[in-house]
């Protein structure tokens, strides 16, 4: 039953996804390149939206719908983003040489910080432990534990953006792959080239992740 009404909803999404900015159709009714980037994106981003919201809801067909909404929008958001690069290179080739390009680039530096950034993490994590010790046997102060749980909301902060960027890299560059793979074919090379980069991003995503999450813990950790 579930699936039925869902898929109701996506295709109420996709109606909604052809309303929004850039998704107009030209005069004779089709959609040129960067339409499609922008519509497409829009259907995608319901798509997961819906299941989403499905997942999380006691109500599963309003959750789906809303859940649809929402995705519809980010996901145009993003597809509406790819058209605007693509709109700056004279054909697709130089586009996909670009995208391969930009998500490396990102891997490289994001990999970096998350390295970084777990290496303080067990910095932090030795001090913490020893300091709630100090606590508990009295040689540390409510305040000690005020000023690291401090120190790590920062570091929080700080991991939560690295995800937040990394999982917005991945979506626009999980989108500029199936549009590649459908137009291309997988066995095209820019097509392997873009899945491997989506691989990637992924192995990035869950270590940044983890940081995330062990930076929580220890923040929790500290609360008295």
């Amino acid at each position: 039953m579930f699936i039925r009404r869902a898929g109701k909803t996506l295709v109420a999404a996709a109606a909604i996804a052809a309303l929004l900015p850039g998704c107009a159709t030209n005069p004779d009714g089709s959609m040129n390149d960067q339409q499609q980037t922008v519509a497409q994106g829009a259907v995608a981003g319901a798509f997961l939206g819906a299941l989403l919201g499905a997942a999380v809801s006691d109500n599963k067909a309003t959750g789906a719908l809303i859940g649809a909404a929402a995705g519809g929008l980010i996901g145009a958001g993003i597809g509406s983003s790819i058209a605007e690069r693509k709109a700056q290179y004279a054909n697709e080739e130089d586009f996909l040489v670009a995208e391969i390009r930009r998500n490396q680039e990102f891997i490289q530096e994001a990999d970096a910080q998350n390295r970084q950034m777990y290496q303080e993490i067990a910095q932090l994590d030795q001090e913490s432990k020893q300091l709630r010790r100090q606590y508990r046997a009295g040689r540390a102060s409510r305040d000690a534990l005020t000023r690291q749980q401090a120190t790590l909301e920062k570091q929080l902060a700080t991991a939560k953006k690295i995800n937040s960027l990394t999982e917005k890299q991945l979506s626009d560059a999980n989108q500029v792959y199936q549009e590649t793979r459908q137009k291309r074919g997988p066995q095209d090379q820019y097509t392997r080239q873009l899945e491997t980069n989506v691989v990637k991003l992924k192995e990035t995503r869950q270590q940044s992740d983890q940081n995330v999450a062990s930076l929580q813990q220890m923040y929790d950790s500290m609360s008295i």
